[in-house]
């Protein structure tokens, strides 16, 4: 089978989960009886235009992925986690060489889907990067130190940024390189792109792609996953 746009995964599960208050990180979390981190993974691995799949989490949790059914046939690799989203995206892709395309997701997102997936490969395939994202729907108020209101953007302009998010490889490894160089830091991996100055298309996602963050989180996706038959 022709497969039209391969891709590889760097899959995030290295985060501590602080603000959670939980023993264990928040993606290892069970939820209806199976790891949160398994549910977007599964999905991931489920795709057959995956090339190479780079799971990034602390080393006691490898057979967690190793030994799950969706990825039989693949070749997982490994990263370890840095000490910011940034580092560890970088640890991940020192695994790939050959894939142009690379997805990276976060391992607390457990609702998504290949349709989303496949739209954001399709999109970063033509435009060079890709993001997920949803229409704000509140309200956004800038405001200074003091907490006062210093200006409200229009937000049928905003966007609330999510995961997966989809580069070109060559694309991410410049922007790396240009971070580095200026000594600057990003929150996601679309940044890295503008600050080249090199557009990000944005694709339209779903609301209930949350990521767990919180217990309220924690609860709202136990009620979606329910819903949704996720199990």
């Amino acid at each position: 089978m022709k497969i039209e746009f391969p891709f590889s995964v760097i899959f995030l599960a290295g985060g501590t989960g602080a603000r959670m208050g939980s023993v264990i990180p928040k993606q290892y979390l069970s939820v209806h009886q199976k790891p949160l981190a398994l549910y977007s993974f599964e999905v991931l691995a489920s795709l057959p235009e995956v090339q190479g799949f780079v799971v990034v989490c602390e080393p006691q949790y490898d057979s967690l992925f190793l030994g799950n059914q969706k990825a039989r046939g693949l070749q997982l690799q490994f990263a370890r986690p840095g000490l910011s989203r940034q580092d560890s995206v970088f640890n991940g892709i020192q695994y790939l060489e050959k894939n142009s395309l690379v997805c990276i997701h976060d391992s607390a997102r457990p609702l998504i889907d290949s349709s989303i997936v496949r739209r954001a490969v399709q999109a970063a395939k033509s435009w060079g990067a890709a993001a997920v994202g949803v229409k704000v729907r509140s309200t956004i108020k800038v405001c200074d130190g003091a907490q006062v209101v210093i200006d409200t953007p229009n937000r049928a302009s905003l966007w609330e940024i999510q995961t997966p998010q989809v580069i070109r490889l060559d694309l991410l490894k410049e922007g790396f390189a240009y971070a580095r160089d200026h000594q600057l830091k990003v929150t996601d991996d679309v940044s890295l792109i503008e600050l080249l100055g090199k557009p990000v298309k944005i694709i339209e996602g779903s609301y209930a792609n949350i990521k767990v963050t919180t217990v309220e989180d924690l609860m709202c996706i136990e009620k979606l996953i329910e819903k949704h038959a996720v199990l």
